[in-house]
């Protein structure tokens, strides 16, 4: 799975440099930045981010507009969090880090000062997760880890841009995303076990869009 994952993100980073290459005159770079709003709040279960605080996202992108009501884009960037659970048995920290590689297809209205977007695409996500752990029985050493997985996921995303310029575009954006890679984390009861995550979530950006 996970090989097949990074051969998807590299035909995919071919394809669009191929294709950009054909239509460079409707290119663009876009950089963005905001919050990461962690999923599982209401109905997590305990391989999910429901006790995680609200974190940060960034992303950096290139794409390609083929037609004036259509995009292709190549996104990468960070995502992180980190949430802290006590209870009677052990107090836990836990920091997450997400890496994604991600392709979107981006259907666009376009009007005199403003382009309104929505979109769906897929991704290939590095997800890591270092923990402390220490137990309210003096008698069970601490436990400080990190545990790294990477899986497939899929992506929602809405929003627009305003035309500051010819070339230049302030926008923002709602993304909306799950995937669930394999962990390797030491539980409460001191067991160390794998188990499928649930670290998606949702990100709320602002960012600037350069055209050339």
């Amino acid at each position: 799975m996970r090989s097949a994952g990074m051969r998807m993100a590299l035909s995919g980073v071919i394809t669009l440099l191929a294709v950009s290459t054909a239509a460079a005159d409707s290119a663009y770079f876009s950089v963005k930045g905001g919050a990461f709003l962690p999923s599982g709040k209401e109905h997590g279960t305990a391989n999910s981010l429901k006790s995680f605080d609200t974190g940060y996202a960034a992303e950096v992108a290139f794409g390609y507009r083929p037609e004036s009501y259509a995009a292709l884009e190549l996104g990468t960037g960070v995502y992180s969090a980190s949430g802290t659970v006590t209870d009677a048995v052990a107090r836990s920290e836990k920091t997450l880090y997400g890496v994604p590689i991600t392709l979107t297809a981006k259907a666009i209205l376009e009007l005199e000062k403003l382009e309104l977007f929505a979109g769906a695409g897929a991704g290939y996500y590095f997800a890591f997760i270092d923990q402390k752990l220490s137990f309210t029985n003096g008698g069970i050493a601490p436990v400080d880890e990190s545990s790294h997985g990477s899986a497939l996921g899929y992506h929602l995303v809405a929003g627009g841009d305003l035309k500051l310029s010819e070339n230049f575009r302030l926008g923002a954006d709602f993304k909306w995303f799950s995937v669930k890679p394999d962990l390797e984390l030491t539980d409460a009861q001191n067991v160390k076990k794998s188990s499928s995550w649930d670290l998606g979530g949702t990100t709320v950006s602002l960012g600037f869009k350069y055209l050339y």
